[in-house]
């Protein structure tokens, strides 16, 4: 049987409404799962609910995170937000991870989780770090693709099999300082951008900057993480 797998709503700030990338849900059915939508729905027992029925949780990427929930300190720097999500998924992740669920983060899921374990963030790569690489997409132009350098004895090298591969780019913030719970996997191989973390200790919990569910049927490195998150999924 295949494990239900919560997937955090994306926001739509203009529509007032929740919405979901079709490819988020084509990539955990593809790795295994059952995927499943989470309302953004901020209450106690609707947490409850998705704890009790959910044996891992995907945190989606989206907007950077609001200004009443991170401390920017250039709070100028900070472009679309969804407070909304954050209401949401900081308390469920939170409770997730104490309660030893595995984890998968992209993009904005990634900061979400390096901020709510007390690490920070880059606010806006552009003006904050000199780099020739472009982290953002900036249409009608070609997504970035960029390399990333993969360190030894991280569940990822296990997974990969190699120290370098190509990854697409979405993002104009990113983790600055690790959080102490977590630890490095992958950098960006142009500015050492951090582009992976885990979790070592505690049950599973990795996240990644870039987003597998629009590559991995070209980069078969990011269906394979997510078949490992979801084998962890399937025996919680």
């Amino acid at each position: 049987m295949r494990p239900l797998i919560g997937v955090t709503s994306l926001w739509d700030g203009e529509k007032k409404c929740g919405w979901m990338w079709q490819n988020y849900l084509e990539l955990i059915w593809a790795a295994g799962g059952m995927p499943m939508v989470l309302p953004l729905n901020a209450s106690d027992e609707a947490r409850e609910e998705v704890l009790a029925h959910c044996r891992g949780i995907l945190f989606t990427g989206g907007q950077d995170m609001s200004t009443t929930n991170y401390p920017y300190q250039d709070p100028a720097r900070c472009l679309t937000t969804a407070e909304i999500r954050d209401a949401v998924e900081i308390p469920l992740f939170h409770a997730a991870y104490e309660m030893g669920m595995p984890v998968f983060g992209i993009c904005r899921g990634m900061q979400m989780i390096n901020f709510a374990l007390g690490g920070t963030l880059i606010e806006d790569i552009p003006t904050q770090v000199k780099t020739e690489t472009e982290h953002r997409y900036c249409p009608p132009a070609v997504p970035s693709m960029h390399e990333v350098d993969v360190f030894e004895d991280t569940p990822l090298m296990d997974i990969v099999g190699k120290a370098h591969f190509t990854v697409n780019s979405y993002h104009h913030q990113a983790v600055e300082t690790v959080a102490p719970a977590l630890k490095l996997m992958a950098c960006s191989s142009t500015d050492q951008i951090v582009e992976a973390v885990w979790a070592p200790e505690g049950s599973f919990l990795m996240a990644v900057q870039w987003h597998p569910e629009r590559i991995y049927l070209e980069h078969p490195e990011n269906l394979a993480m997510l078949k490992r998150f979801v084998e962890a999924a399937k025996v919680y």
